[in-house]
């Protein structure tokens, strides 16, 4: 059995999505290289410490969080020479995401007082208040990638918006019946929104409701 050499890391590394390279993160620094050879492919020096970073869906992207700065950066393992720097400044920055189609990505302000769209293409954003997570759940995306379920909390109650990923228009909204929305994911036919609850016993119940709302199924997890 062969092994590579250690990589000094700061607890942050992930593979691609196709499995071709491997991201390791320490300090200010993101080493990229080959899965297979251990190759190092690109080296990157940011101004601030990485505190997040995720893959593009498509494997050609790194999107990576300086969350003390509140600054996010999007680098391109195809081209050494493009890169994206998202400046969130005084709204603070607790979260990043990649939407599916590679091109779109996220971010979550201080407080979760708003995630923001952002389009890598024409620089374009788009604003919803009121997530509930800082993008680590409570977000979730049609198996076809076209609609984004979010966990919303407004008035000390919970809700559950579905978004068109094409221009990011509310397609639904609605109330959870629940005191603390946890988590939610799509069912696998993409016509039902399953909800992971937190009960006032701390016991865990899953709840499923279509896209009109309705509660269709409640169920006790053990």
């Amino acid at each position: 059995m062969n092994f590579s050499d250690l990589f000094e890391h700061s607890n942050i590394a992930d593979y691609s999505p196709n499995g071709a390279m491997l991201a390791v993160c320490k300090g200010v620094k993101i080493l990229i290289v080959e899965s297979f050879s251990y190759q190092p492919l690109h080296e990157w020096t940011f101004p601030d410490t990485v505190s997040q970073l995720e893959w593009s869906p498509d494997s050609s992207m790194l999107l990576v969080a300086l969350k003390k700065s509140a600054v996010a950066f999007a680098k391109s393992v195809v081209d050494e020479e493009w890169t994206c720097r998202i400046d969130e400044g005084t709204a603070g920055l607790t979260g990043i995401k990649w939407v599916p189609d590679s091109r779109q990505v996220m971010t979550v302000s201080d407080f979760q007082l708003r995630l923001t769209v952002w389009s890598l293409v024409d620089k374009s954003a788009a604003y919803i208040k009121n997530p509930k997570f800082c993008a680590d759940k409570g977000l979730s995306f049609s198996s076809d990638g076209k609609f984004m379920a979010l966990a919303e909390r407004r008035d000390s109650k919970d809700y559950v918006g579905i978004y068109f990923c094409g221009d990011w228009t509310l397609v639904q909204h609605f109330q959870v019946d629940t005191f603390d929305l946890a988590d939610i994911a799509w069912s696998k036919d993409n016509t039902a929104i399953i909800c992971l609850l937190y009960t006032s016993d701390a016991a865990d119940e899953e709840d499923s409701v279509d896209l009109g709302g309705r509660r269709i199924i409640k169920k006790k997890k053990k």
